[in-house]
């Protein structure tokens, strides 16, 4: 019963914090008449909401204490306010965390590119992967592994060059950037897991 209590105690407290921060935020969007950006309840419903949320917690807290139960307490209140402090830190870094689980992986990233390379090596085209580029365009776009390339001769891209690549198809979303020696022209390959694939150029993909 020692252990079962405070593990309870920390379940409810987290929950309650966790719908405690949701209805601040709520609270923040409500104007007088309830709506101000987002569709929203009114600010006394949602007023009222805050103290129904936080009530059982006072009354728990004030039973505890005549209990002497400071234990418990102590957990209450640390798992609360930490549970609300971490609603707001995830809920402001949203984005950040989606794109951290979105993006493909290290491993992910190197297969691709060693996929690529290997149609560079069978067609001895002149392109050169930048691993550094590719992993930091990739973490940039999130939703798909980018492979960035320089070729390695003057002149314009040649389109029987880049054919090959274009008739790749991978088992995830890859974006396949091509940049001239000079880094002035490129063509952007978009080939997603359903080998359907866009181009920058459209001249590149006909």
């Amino acid at each position: 019963m020692r252990i079962i209590l405070p593990i309870i105690a920390s379940i409810l407290s987290i929950g309650g914090g966790w719908l405690f921060g949701y209805l601040i935020m709520l609270l923040m969007l409500s104007g007088d008449e309830g709506l101000i950006i987002f569709d929203v309840p009114p600010a006394s419903h949602t007023l009222l909401y805050l103290v129904l949320t936080l009530l059982p917690f006072v009354v728990a807290v004030y039973v505890l204490n005549k209990k002497e139960k400071s234990g418990i307490i102590g957990t209450i209140i640390v798992c609360f306010i930490a549970s609300v402090v971490m609603y707001f830190i995830i809920l402001f870094n949203q984005s950040a965390i989606e794109d951290f689980f979105r993006t493909p992986s290290k491993h992910v990233q190197l297969e691709i590119q060693s996929q690529v390379q290997q149609v560079i090596d069978r067609n001895q085209l002149p392109f050169v992967i930048d691993p550094k580029v590719s992993e930091r365009q990739t973490q940039d776009e999130a939703i798909r592994t980018v492979v960035y390339m320089n070729t390695t001769t003057e002149g314009d891209l040649q389109k029987n060059e880049i054919k090959p690549l274009v008739s790749m198809s991978f088992e995830t979303d890859v974006r396949l950037v091509i940049i001239d020696k000079a880094n002035v022209n490129h063509v952007s390959i978009v080939i997603d897991k359903g080998k359907e694939v866009s181009c920058s150029d459209e001249y590149y993909c006909r």
